[in-house]
């Protein structure tokens, strides 16, 4: 669900945070309509909006684990992690942590990709909460939903900074909740409206390509 479907209708802080994030078109390549958070990290006080409503949300769940992926999950769940009493565990792509790990292989539009936990991170019945800062299709998300239940995790559930309208119901996320801040972003400097979007989609990009932000 989206924060302004859940109580924050209004809530000045989710105008605040959408304008922050910057659009940049057809990057890293033509048909991409990238959302870039750093904009967003430049203003201390919309970071902290960010925060502070995710901790309101999460922080009488018994969580015990904040399990972030990479790359853009590590910018905002430690700051959760700290405010809530839980530990962080980041979740990164193949080769990138030493000793011993488990790996979650899911598929991308043209091929396929993995996520990888150390052993011994996340104890069983544990309590998890997974954050990224978009999504999509699901697709990184349930990876990192079957990885933390394979090692008897409970996900209670994941948390984004940024999701598409479109896909809100058709998201892959093992039957756990989704709760998302803000919608993808249109052009800086032009009224909202179809063109950026269209023309991305005329590249022949998907709703993926069109916001990702890897």
């Amino acid at each position: 669900m989206f924060a302004a479907e859940n109580g924050l209708k209004g809530d000045p802080r989710l105008q605040a945070i959408s304008e922050a994030i910057r659009v940049v078109p057809h990057f890293p390549k033509p048909g991409i309509m990238f959302q870039d958070i750093t904009t967003l990290l430049l203003d201390h006080k919309t970071f902290k909006h960010v925060v502070d409503i995710f901790v309101d949300r999460y922080r009488d769940m018994d969580i015990s684990v904040v399990a972030g992926v990479e790359a853009r999950g590590f910018m905002f769940g430690p700051s959760i992690a700290l405010a809530i009493g839980a530990k962080f565990v980041p979740l990164r792509k193949p080769r990138k942590l030493p000793g011993e790990v488990i790996s979650e292989a899911y598929e991308l539009e043209y091929g396929t990709d993995c996520l990888e936990m150390h052993v011994g991170a996340v104890q069983p019945g544990e309590r998890a909460l997974v954050i990224d800062d978009l999504i999509a299709t699901g697709g990184t998300l349930s990876a990192a939903i079957r990885l933390l239940e394979r090692v008897g995790a409970e996900v209670v559930e994941c948390g984004c900074v940024i999701g598409l309208p479109e896909v809100k119901g058709q998201c892959r996320l093992n039957g756990k909740p989704l709760y998302i801040l803000v919608e993808p972003r249109e052009l800086d400097n032009e009224i909202c409206s179809s063109s950026a979007w269209a023309d991305c989609r005329n590249n022949g990009a998907s709703l993926e390509q069109m916001a990702v932000n890897v």
